[in-house]
């Protein structure tokens, strides 16, 4: 993986970009303890690609919840599986269906639904199963409405997130992360055509 200098650039490597709304979560854990969230997100303005205002796609990113007891059960090893358990000895077999792990990619955030955000996806052959597009680079190929109209990339927004907590104050936003408009988002967008 390698880093987008710019919107255009992650705009040439995308097959669909797409201002969208999450419509639907689930959440599941594929082999070796890694847990996915799929999303059914909402097209409410296509920039690139044929999907039209209305129109739901599938999206996965590489977050989510699952059981302790799933998560175990997932482990690829009998010894890794044996391993996890004596790290939850205390809890019986039971009690492990309701205590949840959460795993989510460093500088992400936990889609919800209801968020919009704008995604620059591929479709991948590693989760392409029916039709799902995955972000590029993850974090890097999604700017989050902040608030209405504003946009912020989810991996400098998260920079910007930790630096308050670390530091205790808010700095100038302007500093901190770059944000900017539907319209300017779109204009750098169409840069790549």
């Amino acid at each position: 993986m390698h880093s987008y200098p710019d919107i255009p650039s992650l705009a040439r490597e995308s097959d669909v970009v797409v201002y969208a709304e999450t419509a639907g979560i689930s959440y599941y854990i594929a082999g070796d303890g890694v847990c996915r969230t799929k999303a059914d997100i909402k097209i409410l303005q296509s920039f690139k690609g044929n999907y039209k205002k209305g129109t739901k796609i599938k999206m996965i990113k590489d977050q989510g919840y699952a059981s302790v007891k799933d998560y175990i059960d997932s482990l690829g090893t009998k010894d890794e599986r044996r391993s996890c358990r004596q790290k939850y000895e205390q809890y019986s077999n039971e009690a492990l269906k309701h205590i949840y792990v959460l795993q989510i990619e460093q500088d992400d955030i936990m889609l919800e639904t209801g968020q919009k955000s704008i995604y620059f996806l591929q479709k991948s052959a590693y989760y392409n199963t029916d039709g799902t597009y995955a972000r590029i680079n993850g974090p890097e190929g999604e700017y989050m409405e902040t608030e209405e109209g504003y946009f912020a990339e989810v991996k400098t927004f998260c920079d910007y997130r930790k630096s308050i907590e670390t530091r205790g104050d808010t700095g100038s936003e302007e500093e901190e992360y770059q944000v900017f408009t539907l319209d300017e988002m779109a204009s750098q967008i169409n840069e790549s055509k």
